[in-house]
């Protein structure tokens, strides 16, 4: 699993598509926990690069 990575899920009678976002260790037990957004097929949206860095310059955010 990588950072940017899509998948597709079946839970609960309803199927659910989920991007990897990124990873941490935990803070106690130091086990590694990946950061999960849920997306909704029908909002997603593709944007070239270059437009999205113009809106988020480089200085102002960690990766």
């Amino acid at each position: 699993m990588n950072k940017g990575d899509l998948f597709t899920v079946y839970m609960n009678g309803t199927i659910m598509t989920i991007c990897v976002l990124g990873f941490y260790n935990e803070e106690y037990t130091g086990e590694e926990m990946a950061i999960l957004a849920v997306i909704d097929q029908d909002n997603m949206v593709h944007i070239p690069l270059d437009d999205l860095e113009a809106f988020f310059p480089q200085k102002r955010y960690v990766n």
